[in-house]
């Protein structure tokens, strides 16, 4: 049994609700947990669950919020995969949909790919810059096809890197400016990471501060 729990994300300037994320969640001895293998979870399936939860939540919220959804490389280079966001796009009017990459496509499936969503206007993010996608040749490939770039603040501390963060943020702040991209800051955990984020100038925030992972409840 599956489900797609939302979190906020947050406008850093005016605090107010800028849209969610999606995240997918199986039931496993009265739990919901995260999936070992989301790949597992055929497409269409994971599209018709998240159309439910869209149109829920833009039933409730008038301001056309941004919805997020995760993808890996397999799943973004997936031709029917593609269809399917395709058909969720088009059969929401006014949807906002962005592509979180879970992991950085090559040059070469960018190339193939990328013009599909833009087409559709399917923005693209990438996701957990500075630690699981960190700074290499492969990666500075990638940037000039993205919208926005997302700097996961937990990822450090889960890695007990906390000594290697504000380097890493400032390091991703400058490279977000010379690429033109958006910049969401996530792991927000308190006021003090609130006002950090303002410091460097993101546009959302996300994390435990605002939410953690819940079932849209509206």
């Amino acid at each position: 049994m599956y489900r797609f729990f939302v979190q906020p994300q947050i406008n850093a300037v005016t605090q107010k609700l800028a849209g969610y994320e999606l995240l997918l969640r199986s039931y496993c001895h009265d739990y919901w947990v995260t999936p070992t293998d989301f790949t597992a979870v055929p497409m269409d399936q994971q599209v018709s669950l998240s159309y439910q939860e869209i149109t829920n939540i833009l039933k409730d919220h008038q301001n056309n919020p941004e919805i997020s959804f995760n993808l890996n490389r397999e799943q973004f280079t997936n031709r029917t995969t593609i269809g399917h966001l395709i058909h969720l796009k088009k059969s929401i009017k006014n949807l906002n949909l962005t592509v979180e990459l879970t992991e950085a496509p090559t040059l070469e499936e960018l190339h193939r790919y990328v013009a599909l969503y833009k087409a559709f206007d399917i923005k693209l993010s990438l996701d957990d810059v500075g630690t699981d996608n960190a700074w290499c040749p492969a990666i500075q490939d990638v940037l000039p096809f993205m919208d926005n770039i997302k700097f996961a603040m937990q990822n450090f501390r889960l890695q007990h890197r906390q000594a290697e963060l504000i380097g890493s943020l400032n390091t991703w702040r400058k490279i977000a400016d010379m690429y033109q991209l958006g910049f969401t800051i996530e792991g927000i955990e308190d006021q003090d990471d609130v006002k950090l984020a303002q410091q460097y100038n993101a546009q959302t925030t996300q994390g435990y501060y605002y939410s953690k992972p819940v079932p849209y409840c509206g």
